[in-house]
C-alpha cells in the first residue's frame, strides 16, 4: 500500500490535511471496545518492548535511537484504534503511553543537561526591553507633536 494511502487511513490529523473538520466524514466513530482496544494495544506494547529491548536499556534515553521504535509504536496504536473505530487519542491508548514512559523514560532528565544563563545575560535580558519603553514612548510622542 502507497504511503499517501497509508497515512489517509491513519485516524490522526496532519498539518497539510484538516479534513477532520468535515462533518460529512465517512469515519464515523461508535463505541470503542475497552477490552478489545487493551489487547490489539497489549500487542503493539509487545512489539515496542521487543525492539527497545533488542536497544538496550543503556540508549532507552538517546532520542536518536528511540525514535523509530516509539514512532512505530504511535504507528500500531493509530491502526488499532482506526480499525476498531476507535477516536485517538482516546484514554485508553493514554494509559498505555503513560506506563511506557514510566518504564522506559523515567529515568531520562534533560531538562538537568542545560545549564542556567549567566546572571549578566539574564539581567540585560529583563532590563534592556524595560528601558526601552519609556525611550519608544517618547518618540512616539515626539513625533505625534510634530505632525500638530
Amino acid at each position: 500500500m502507497p504511503k499517501s494511502a497509508v497515512k489517509q487511513r491513519h485516524n490522526v490529523t496532519y498539518e497539510d490535511n484538516e479534513k477532520f473538520q468535515n462533518q460529512d466524514s465517512p469515519i464515523r466513530y461508535s463505541y470503542c471496545h475497552e477490552e478489545v482496544l487493551n489487547y490489539y494495544g497489549g500487542l503493539c506494547w509487545e512489539i515496542f518492548n521487543v525492539s527497545m529491548s533488542e536497544l538496550g536499556k543503556d540508549n532507552w534515553c538517546n532520542m536518536e535511537m528511540v525514535i523509530r521504535n516509539y514512532n512505530m509504536l504511535t504507528e500500531c496504536i493509530e491502526n488499532v484504534c482506526f480499525e476498531l473505530g476507535c477516536f485517538y487519542p482516546n484514554h485508553v491508548m493514554e494509559e498505555l503511553f503513560v506506563r511506557i514512559h514510566q518504564l522506559y523514560f523515567s529515568s531520562c532528565n534533560n531538562e538537568e543537561d542545560l545549564p542556567d544563563a549567566p546572571a549578566g545575560v539574564m539581567l540585560i535580558s529583563t532590563l534592556l526591553p524595560i528601558l526601552l519603553i519609556p525611550f519608544i514612548v517618547y518618540i512616539v510622542v515626539w513625533k505625534s507633536s510634530l505632525r500638530d
